[in-house]
């Protein structure tokens, strides 16, 4: 009835804005009066709350004056929490056509925050508010101050600076920027999906004042922030409609390709790339296009929006013209053309190839266009030929660059260096408006076709003659590395070098000072790319080491020495979490350990490896702690030192204000690495048995409450009536815990061969610990019951890989250990918290245990029951629920697919079921009857086990179908939630006919069966089930009542 105006419906939507406005009226009521109190003893009052909403914004096509009151009700509320906007917004397919300015109002309230100079501001008054009311209290006599009061003098003498940013607040720009629905980014993630294809002006809107607020973040930042200082200039254009002015600069260019960017803001400009594509293909005019994207924003990267469809269609107007007047503009798309050549996988990072493929094609489709391997400087030989305005004003634009140097700041107008590049590069773009460049080739012999080609005079002077064999040189040499890294991940040499033409070729490169940093910036780049790639030849030569001799080996021993002995050279940008894959010191681990493994290993080696460990760049560490613990079975000593250091090097200390999260600063300092290192030698060399491995600070600390201090609990996330006490206060433990690296530290633990030592009972005390860990963080204990808490997505790496990390230990421990210990407590969590650890532990086990492992272990069935079993305990199970039959989130749906054995599409090497094989399908029977007789009436249930039995259908029991989905069924349409208008009981007749078929000719049991089923799927509306009541299988069936 969504979908259809009628007074009932009207009448019941009414009501429902009506509850909404007396529950919000609960907020500003200091004393219980009557409206509070009835409200109050509603159960679950929030779900309820919740599934009131969500009705009005279903028929907000048919009313939508309710949905927009609804929607300006929250925009407007104090407390905008991030489940609220995602409910809302995971409606979006209807809203974005039915109240489109709604949902940008709502985004931008949600994701606009405050500024930084209103937040220094705000600071000012606070400071001068906090020092006034210290004044009035000195005055009172002491006996007369009240204990806040003397807490507040107490705590007088502690400085507190004003703004105190850091590179997190460069990085979210004073935008809400969350990991939830936008991360990894995609074109397809709301609301910016469903708005440029319903109502394409407001997502313009809506992009378009996001990155303005972003930009006078960016601008103002500079004025307060230490870590980058410097007064931007502004690019300015002269369009037809007027001068604009963008801000940004080479960096800021990137957003465009998500790079560097707030999240939401990197989607939005992937949503629009595929919007104005769409848009060129419908017939649309380019120059008509290009306004209405580039009017009014002022970020530089919706230029490279614009020159991208510039490139596209190759068109030269009024409107494009002034794209090829910039310098600036064209060294910003040069930059961007090498980073899309050279990263054109980065945008699939952090994807599940077997749960986002929608989001993986289309992503591959827009990297595979051809503009991605062109820049807008490219186009500048073909305009300058013709006699026209445009091409005189664009002719004389370039000429004019060496006068009107591009400077991205005000302060790189005295750096001489600066000066002098800008300077080149402008007369290497005025050399492609001189005609005299230009030389006219015959395409063949007896040909009339004229080839034009750019001919550079620059390109003849010494230096650029040197600087092209150079790049030649590092052509041929850049190969290297891919190949030894293709090597490495396949496991056998490939075949673009053999190992001794890799040698020499890597000989030429190894001089003396390889292995030492350059003052120059352009030639330190190309010395970091060639010290990979000589080090990971070096790694090739020692662990692939059949084809080489003593010599090579030595050879390769030396290089490694020298890699690993280089320290780390922070740079400005340079950040502990860098991915850069081809780090030398990546080598030298897998090359040490490869001598470790052989045995061939000088004595101090082990130390060596546990070094690298300590790295500052986390790629190196964690890449040096996957090789120690490869070796569990050569040096199980090493490994488990390897795995205490690792840990413990992921509790980071506090840093004084001025060093925290400054880019160019490592987690810890080297005399705090040294000292890890030093404490696991000493048990690596000196001790016994097993000791403990480092657990977390504790989840959250109970603190003092103080006059000012922020009140974490409250945050934007809790009304008062979401806390157990709101008189108490708790916060952070003061050391971090760096979550996302022991997730990927945990990733690398050798679990089965540690269960297998006598180190199993200290894992698994270990596992217990970080479980209970985990629960408290992510259901924290202020928080009542019910009430999800954010740092479920702030722990998510962590959770996800502790639940999959235990879906291994379930296979390897007996189920009467792993119940009590791991299984009950994740039960007796909340839901949510519940899922976010259950599903990836489940899929773990399903996939490990069930699909690849040769023999099911006998408890599996138990376990996955046990598991089902807490699933249905969900409300979302429950017929009467106000949301009975919705799945919420990410998890809970998955855990649903999975315990559906429907989760992995087909893994060619499985033992059984994803290999197309379902023989065995009834050693999982009971787990599917089970859920399917349970849940089915939900269309989320009864999609999955369709699908399971589209892809079993060779070999499931035909009755066991059809009593299933009798089981289901007999009570009606009424009772089957969420069917209406989706394809199931078509779905449900086909299956019933291949099933007659198979099995032809059916006993008349079945047959009746199958008859009753397609005559109440023909009471559905399902015409294909009329067509084969009649048809030869059912023609002598009788239906007995």
């Amino acid at each position: 009835m969504a979908e259809l105006r009628n007074p009932t419906s009207q009448a019941i939507l009414q009501q429902c804005a009506e509850w909404l406005t007396a529950i919000d009226a609960i907020r500003t009521v200091k004393m219980p009066e009557e409206n509070s109190e009835y409200w109050r003893k509603v159960p679950d009052l929030s779900a309820f709350k919740k599934s009131l909403g969500r009705l009005i914004l279903r028929a907000s096509r048919v009313e939508p004056t309710l949905a927009v009151n609804y929607v300006q009700q929250v925009t407007n509320s104090e407390h905008l929490s991030e489940d609220t906007f995602n409910d809302i917004i995971s409606l979006c397919p209807v809203l974005a056509q039915s109240i489109p300015k709604s949902v940008v109002e709502l985004s931008l309230a949600f994701f606009c925050k405050e500024l930084p100079d209103d937040q220094v501001a705000r600071e000012e008054r606070e400071l001068r508010a906090g020092s006034e009311w210290r004044k009035a209290i000195r005055v009172k006599p002491e006996a007369e101050r009240t204990h806040q009061e003397k807490m507040a003098l107490s705590h007088a003498h502690l400085f507190r600076s004003l703004g105190d940013f850091s590179h997190h607040d460069w990085e979210r720009l004073s935008l809400h920027d969350t990991l939830r629905g936008f991360w990894p980014p995609s074109p397809l993630r709301e609301p910016f999906h469903s708005l440029f294809q319903s109502s394409p002006d407001y997502a313009l809107r809506l992009l378009r004042e996001l990155c303005n607020h972003a930009m006078a973040a960016w601008r103002q930042l500079h004025r307060h922030s230490r870590e980058r200082n410097g007064t931007p200039i502004p690019l300015e254009l002269k369009f037809p409609w007027g001068i604009q002015r963008f801000w940004g600069t080479e960096r800021e260019y990137l957003w465009f390709r998500s790079t560097w960017v707030p999240k939401m803001i990197g989607c939005g400009f992937m949503a629009l790339e595929e919007w104005c594509f769409a848009e060129l293909e419908r017939g649309r005019p380019l120059d008509e296009l290009i306004q209405q994207i580039v009017e009014g924003n002022e970020c530089i990267a919706i230029l490279g929006t614009a020159a991208m469809l510039v490139l596209h269609t190759e068109v030269v107007s009024e409107v494009t013209a002034p794209l090829f007047t910039s310098q600036r503009l064209f060294a910003a798309d040069h930059t961007r053309m090498k980073q899309d050549i050279s990263s054109s996988t980065v945008g699939l990072i952090g994807f599940n190839h077997r749960v986002d493929k929608t989001h993986i094609e289309v992503i591959q489709t827009a990297a595979a266009r051809g503009v991605r391997r062109t820049q807008l400087s490219w186009m500048v030989p073909r305009l300058i030929f013709a006699a026209d305005a445009l091409t005189d004003l664009i002719r004389n634009a370039i000429l004019n660059f060496k006068n009107d140097l591009p400077y991205e700041y005000e302060e790189h107008r005295n750096i001489q260096e600066a000066q002098e590049h800008l300077t080149a590069q402008a007369l290497e773009y005025a050399e492609l408006v001189d005609p005299e460049n230009y030389r006219a080739y015959r395409t063949k012999e007896d040909s009339n076709q004229v080839a034009i080609v750019h001919v550079s005079p620059s390109a003849s002077k010494p230096e650029n003659v040197a600087r092209a064999e150079e790049a030649s040189r590092f052509l041929r040499f850049s190969n290297l590395w891919p190949w030894a890294a293709k090597s490495f991940e396949e496991g056998i040499i490939q075949d673009t070098f053999a190992i001794k033409d890799a040698i020499a070729l890597s000989k030429e490169e190894n001089t003396d000072d390889l292995f030492e940093y350059s003052n120059d910036k352009y030639e330190e780049t190309q010395l970091a790319m060639y010290r990979g790639a000589v080090a990971a030849t070096a790694a090739i030569v020692l662990n692939f080491r059949d084809a080489s001799t003593q010599e090579d080996l030595e050879w390769a021993r030396d290089v490694l020495i020298r890699a690993m002995r280089l320290p780390e050279n922070p740079g400005v940008m340079w950040s502990p979490s860098s991915v850069i894959p081809w780090h030398h010191a990546i080598y030298a681990a897998r090359g040490l350990a490869a001598d470790l493994r052989e045995g061939t290993a000088a004595c101090d080696v082990a130390i060596d490896l546990l070094d690298l460990i300590a790295h500052p760049l986390e790629v190196v560490s964690l890449a040096a702690l996957k090789e120690a613990c490869k070796l569990w079975i050569k040096d199980p000593k090493l490994t488990w030192a390897a795995l205490i250091l690792s840990l413990s090097l992921c509790h980071v200390p506090q840093r004084p204000r001025d060093q925290l999260s400054q880019h160019g600063v490592a987690h810890h300092s080297p005399i705090e690495s040294k000292a890890a290192v030093d404490a696991v030698l000493a048990f690596y060399q000196n001790g016994s048995g097993w000791p403990t491995l480092p657990l977390p600070p504790p989840a959250w600390v109970k603190v003092e409450p103080r006059k000012g201090r922020r009140r974490y609990q409250i945050d934007e996330e809790y009304d008062e009536g979401d806390l157990t006490d709101a008189a108490e206060e708790w916060d952070e433990p003061h050391i971090f815990w760096h979550s996302k690296r022991a997730a990927e530290i945990l990733n690398l633990i050798p679990v089965d061969r540690i269960l297998g030592s006598s180190a199993r009972s200290t894992l698994l005390e270990f596992m217990a610990d970080v479980l209970d860990w985990t629960i408290q963080k992510n259901s924290p204990p202020w928080v009542k019951a019910g009430h999800r808490h954010r740092p479920t997505t702030q722990v998510f790496e962590w959770t996800n890989t502790l639940g999959s990390t235990l879906g291994q230990v379930a296979g390897l421990v007996p189920l009467g250990d792993f119940r009590p210990r791991f299984l009950e407590p994740i039960f007796g969590v909340d839901d949510e918290c519940c899922w976010a650890i259950l599903s990836p532990l489940a899929s773990t086990y399903v996939c490990a245990y069930v699909y690849d492992a040769p023999i099911v272990p006998t408890d599996a069935v138990v376990t996955l029951d046990l598991c089902l079993g807490r699933l249905l305990q969900s409300s979302a199970f429950n017929r009467d629920a106000y949301r009975g039959g919705e799945l919420s989130g990410f998890d809970q749906p998955n855990l649903v697919r999975t315990l559906m054995f429907v989760s992995v599409e087909h893994a060619s090497m499985a033992a059984r079921y994803v290999n197309g094989d379902w023989s065995e399908v009834s050693l999982i029977l009971p787990i599917i009857d089970r859920f399917i007789r349970t849940g089915g009436w939900a269309v989320s249930v009864m999609g999955p086990f369709l699908t399971l039995c589209e892809r079993a259908k060779a070999n499931y029991h035909a009755e066991t179908f059809a009593d299933q989905v009798l089981a289901i069924i007999s009570d009606g349409p009424d009772e089957l939630i969420g069917w209406h208008g989706t394809t199931t009981p078509a779905r449900i007749a086909e299956l019933v006919q291949y099933f007659a078929h198979r099995d032809a000719p059916i006993t008349l049991a079945v047959a009746q069966k199958f008859l009753r089923i397609l005559d109440l799927l023909v009471d559905m509306g399902d015409r294909r089930s009329a067509t084969l009541q009649l048809s030869e299988a059912f023609r002598e069936t009788r239906l007995s009542f």
